[in-house]
C-alpha cells in the first residue's frame, strides 16, 4: 500500500482528525474565503441526518411535535430578555443592509439560538392550562461568531447543526421532571446508540446559559486531554415567560407565569465526538445507527469460482437489503483495497465472500472497530447479525478508543501534573471566587466544568448539588488556599 494512502497517526490528532473528515466525505472545507462555513457532501450529511433521527424519534416518543421559524431574528427581540441578549452579543452575526443595499430600520441577526424567536409564539400558543405542557422541537442550523482562530470542524464553527426543544410547564416541579426527561433521552442516544462517554455536569451560576436559573450540560473527552460539551438542558424558570408575557389561566381562571426548560443536542458536536472517540488510525469507526452503509459485501475472487462466489454474493446482498442498510462492492480493485477503503470510512461491519464461505453456504462477518471474524450460516444471517447490531453499541463503549479520564486533586501541584497527563476531569474543593475561576483560566487554561449529576442516587438536580457541598465541608479552596471550599467541582480544559 503506497503511502499517500495512509492517515496521519491518531496521535497526531489535529492533522488525523481534520484529514479523516475530508478524506471520508463528511465535512469540505474548500469554499473561498468562508472559514467556519462548511459543506457536507451526501455522505456526511446522510451520518448528520441519522443522528438527527435518533434524537427526534426521543422526542417524538416523549410527546414532542416538530416546528418551524425564521433563521433571522429582529434585534429588538433578541434584546427582550436582557441577561439573555447580553450574554449572546459577542457572538451575534449582525445583519444591517438589505434590498439595495438599503440600511434596515430595525437590524436582524442570525439566529444564535432559538428562545427569543419561539418564545414570541409562545405568547400566542399558549392561554389556558389546556395548552400545557407544550412540547416543541426544531431541527435546525444556527449561528456563532466564533474567534477564527478557535474554528474546528464540526466542534466549533460559525454555523453549526442541532436539535433545540423548548418546553412549557405550568410549575417548577414540572420543569424540573422535564430536565431529567431530557437528560434520559441523552443518555439513551448517546450512551446506548452510538457508544460514547459522557459526563453529565451541572455548570457553574457564572457559566449557565443566559437567562437560565441553572444549566445541565454534557462533557465528552477528546483524545489530547480536552473535553467537548456536546449537549445542554437548561431550566428557565419564568425568566423568559415574564420578558415575552407567557401565561396561561388555571382552573381558577387565573392568570399565571408559565415555566420553561430548553434542551439542545448539538448534532454537529456530537458527530465530531464520534470521529474522535470511536476513530482509530485506519480512519472513522461509527455506530451501526448513524451509518450510512451498515454492511458492505465484498466478494473475493478466485480462478474458477468467480461466477459462484457474484451469485452467493448477490444472494446475500439481495437478502440483507430487506432489513440493513448494505452496499455490495463490485469494483474491479483488489479486497485488500476495499477493506482499506471502506475500513477508513467507518462501515461498521462487512461482509467477505469467498469459495469457502460459498462451499459452506455461510458468510464471514468481521467488526470493523476490532476485527473480529465470525462465521454465520447463511439461514441465519439477518437474525444473528441484527445481534451483533443491537450489541455494538456496548460493545464500542466497552472498548472506547478514548477513554474518560477522571480524577482528584488535592493541592496545585496536582492539578498540573494530572493536566499535563491530559486527565480529563480534576475534581477539586473550590471556592467559587471570581480570582481562583481567573487564575485557573489564565495560568492553565482551565474551566470550571461544575457539579456531577446523578452519580450516587440523587433524585433531583439540587440534590446533586447538596451532595457536592457537604463533601467540601471542612475543605479549604486549593487553588487560593485561603478561602472555605463551597463545594467540589470538575475542572477541564475544553474546546
Amino acid at each position: 500500500m503506497s503511502n499517500d494512502l495512509k492517515l496521519p497517526p491518531k496521535s497526531d490528532f489535529s492533522n488525523w482528525y481534520t484529514e479523516v473528515l475530508f478524506r471520508t466525505a463528511i465535512v469540505d472545507k474548500r469554499i473561498t474565503d468562508s472559514r467556519g462555513f462548511y459543506g457536507y457532501p451526501p455522505y456526511g450529511a446522510q451520518i448528520l441526518s441519522l443522528l438527527e433521527d435518533l434524537f427526534i424519534s426521543e422526542l417524538k416518543n416523549t410527546g414532542h411535535f416538530p416546528i418551524r421559524t425564521p433563521t433571522v431574528i429582529p434585534e429588538t427581540l433578541l434584546e427582550i430578555e436582557k441577561e439573555h441578549a447580553e450574554g449572546f452579543a459577542p457572538e451575534v452575526w449582525t445583519i444591517t443592509h438589505g434590498r439595495d443595499n438599503k440600511e434596515l430600520n430595525i437590524k436582524k441577526v442570525l439566529r444564535p439560538t432559538g428562545e427569543t424567536i419561539i418564545y414570541s409564539l409562545f405568547s400566542y400558543w399558549v392561554r389556558s392550562h389546556a395548552d400545557l405542557p407544550l412540547k416543541i422541537f426544531e431541527v435546525r442550523s444556527v449561528f456563532r461568531a466564533e474567534p477564527n482562530k478557535a474554528v474546528f470542524p464540526l466542534m466549533r464553527t460559525h454555523e453549526f447543526y442541532w436539535i433545540e426543544a423548548h418546553d412549557v410547564q405550568e410549575n417548577l416541579s414540572q420543569a424540573n421532571k422535564q430536565v431529567s426527561e431530557d437528560i434520559e433521552i441523552f443518555e439513551e442516544v448517546i450512551r446506548n446508540k452510538v457508544g460514547l462517554p459522557f459526563k453529565r455536569l451541572k455548570r457553574p451560576e457564572w457559566d449557565k446559559f443566559a437567562g437560565a436559573i441553572y444549566t445541565c450540560a454534557y462533557d465528552v473527552p477528546l483524545p489530547d486531554g480536552k473535553v467537548l460539551q456536546i449537549g445542554t438542558t437548561h431550566n428557565l424558570g419564568q425568566n423568559f415567560s415574564k420578558a415575552f408575557d407567557i401565561k396561561y389561566e388555571d382552573d381558577d381562571g387565573e392568570l399565571k407565569y408559565a415555566y420553561q426548560t430548553c434542551f439542545g443536542p448539538g448534532i454537529s458536536r456530537i458527530l465530531g465526538a464520534i470521529v474522535s472517540i470511536h476513530g482509530d488510525d485506519n480512519g472513522l469507526i461509527l455506530p451501526p445507527a448513524i451509518a450510512p452503509i451498515q454492511i458492505v459485501i465484498i466478494p473475493i475472487p478466485k480462478k474458477d469460482w468467480d461466477k459462484k462466489i457474484t451469485e452467493f454474493a448477490e444472494k446475500t446482498f439481495a437478502l440483507l437489503e430487506e432489513k440493513f442498510r448494505v452496499y455490495l462492492d463490485n469494483s474491479e480493485v483488489t479486497p485488500g483495497r476495499k477493506f482499506y477503503e471502506w475500513e477508513e470510512k467507518g462501515v461498521p461491519l462487512r461482509v467477505e465472500i469467498g469459495s469457502r464461505e460459498v462451499e459452506a453456504n455461510k458468510i464471514m462477518l468481521v467488526k470493523r472497530f476490532n476485527r473480529e471474524k465470525i462465521k454465520i450460516d447463511f439461514e441465519d444471517m439477518n437474525e444473528k447479525i441484527q445481534e451483533v447490531i443491537d450489541h455494538y453499541p456496548e460493545e464500542l463503549l466497552n472498548n472506547v478508543n478514548v477513554e474518560l479520564k477522571i480524577d482528584s486533586a488535592v493541592s496545585y501541584d496536582e492539578i498540573i501534573e494530572l493536566v499535563e497527563k491530559n486527565t480529563h476531569l480534576i475534581e477539586i474543593p473550590f471556592c467559587d471566587n471570581d480570582d481562583c475561576v481567573e487564575f485557573l483560566k489564565d495560568e492553565l487554561n482551565v474551566k470550571v466544568r461544575g457539579v456531577p449529576l446523578f452519580e450516587h442516587g440523587e433524585t433531583s438536580v439540587q440534590e446533586c448539588e447538596d451532595i457536592a457541598t457537604k463533601r467540601a465541608k471542612d475543605k479549604t479552596c486549593i487553588i487560593c488556599n485561603e478561602r472555605k471550599a463551597k463545594r467540589m467541582i470538575y475542572i477541564a480544559r475544553q474546546y
